[in-house]
């Protein structure tokens, strides 16, 4: 394995020049091309893209852009932020334009073809994240196969149709590295993109402030937060002045009406008081976990707040904590958990083969399984409860790894005041 990652790292010192900057484009175009085929080769059905986001796009297409959310499917609306129904919409046009718009396998062949780039960037993200961990330059197309192989990334764009969770957690990335930076005004509005993506990457300010506050600085928390926040409310303020109880309904209140579904934990407990706090009010659960996590942890190690692949183990703590706890539990829940664990454990100092892979393994391998054993959710109430109970059971493994490697490693003491200035 040693001699296969010294081969691999010597590559770009082995291909010439002008070779090397046109495979660049060329790997580019041959992943988004593969995207487009996979859904061509595999039979997806009707998956979220066509179900909740293309009705979306097509009503911004055919020219009421402020009205996306005007359609719905039931209970479920389209439920996440306009950010990546705009670009879906330019899409539609183009779909609209060829006249592939009554063919589903053609249109999303197209659209997962385009939004095919936000995995690369996501990709390019990680792969520097990754070498700010580790402090010096990595193989980087090892790394990125990593990512753009990773069965809970196709399972989420193929098997569910979520283009958008790509292009969240790129932003989340992107935001990450700036607030690294110090460019904390420039990470917010990053954040507060993401948001308005998906709404659950509202999660990863929790960890990402409390570090901030143990590192004490006080007053980029605050940026950060605030910056998120306007960035949200400017993104989402033209629909709501266009259609604010269909934009309520579908970004906030919706939730509280879906029933516990297979899938999750709390399938296996249906009666009680626990029942309806939990189908009103999860969303506390799981963001609950994640500050108390983060805090407990933080708290005990408060020297290594900022350290970057500890601030992407609070991260991926963070997003386990989302399907760990969530009522209603899908595969591609865990691809969040699942990138920022892979960076935490390719960042890490030391080899890359040891036992901390196996936090990224298991969510990787989790994908699979419960892409498989839960294609129709919601499933009946009693394969539910197991199924519900041995997924939670796995994200709780993956955040037990993740927090004692942390507690394993020795402290470092912080630097004492002016010291290297």
């Amino acid at each position: 394995m040693a001699r296969l990652l010294g081969f691999v790292r010597s590559l770009p010192g082995r291909i010439p020049t002008p070779l090397r900057r046109a495979a660049i484009p060329l790997l580019v175009l041959a992943f988004m091309a593969a995207s487009a085929a996979a859904v061509l080769l595999f039979d997806t059905t009707r998956t979220d893209l066509d179900v909740f986001f293309w009705p979306s796009a097509e009503t911004a297409a055919h020219g009421h852009p402020l009205l996306l959310y005007a359609s719905s499917s039931g209970l479920y609306p389209d439920a996440n932020g306009p950010v990546s129904l705009l670009p879906l919409s330019l899409v539609a046009l183009v779909a609209n334009a060829l006249g592939w718009e009554g063919s589903m396998h053609l249109r999303d062949a197209l659209t997962v073809g385009v939004f095919a780039v936000f995995p690369l960037l996501l990709a390019r993200e990680a792969v520097l994240a990754v070498e700010a961990g580790r402090g010096r330059p990595s193989p980087r197309l090892l790394v990125s196969a990593v990512f753009l192989l990773a069965p809970s990334l196709w399972v989420a764009l193929i098997g569910f149709g979520h283009i958008e969770q790509p292009l969240e957690l790129w932003l989340i990335l992107l935001g990450v590295r700036l607030l690294g930076r110090g460019a904390t005004v420039r990470a917010g509005i990053c954040l507060g993109l993401a948001v308005t993506t998906r709404s659950v990457a509202a999660i990863c300010l929790v960890p990402l402030l409390a570090a901030l506050l143990f590192d004490r600085r006080v007053r980029s928390g605050l940026a950060l937060v605030g910056g998120a926040a306007l960035t949200a409310a400017l993104v989402i303020a033209p629909f709501w002045l266009a259609n604010h109880s269909q934009v309520l309904f579908s970004l906030v209140t919706y939730r509280g009406a879906l029933p516990i579904v297979g899938g999750s934990l709390w399938v296996a407990f249906p009666a009680g008081a626990w029942a309806g706090f939990v189908q009103h009010w999860d969303t506390l659960l799981f963001a609950g976990a994640a500050l108390l996590l983060s805090v407990a942890v933080l708290a005990w190690r408060p020297h290594e707040a900022w350290a970057p692949p500890q601030v992407y183990g609070l991260l991926a703590v963070a997003a386990a904590c989302v399907p760990m706890l969530a009522k209603t539990s899908w595969p591609y829940y865990l691809l969040d958990p699942y990138v920022f664990a892979a960076i935490w454990w390719l960042g890490r100092p030391g080899r890359a083969l040891g036992w901390r892979v196996s936090a990224p393994l298991l969510l990787g391998a989790g994908g699979i399984v419960l892409a498989a054993v839960e294609p129709t959710l919601p499933l009946p109430p009693t394969p539910g409860a197991a199924d519900g109970i041995l997924a939670s059971a796995g994200m709780g493994v993956v955040i037990a790894i993740i927090l004692v490697e942390w507690l394993r490693l020795p402290a470092r003491r912080r630097p004492a005041a002016g010291a290297g200035a």
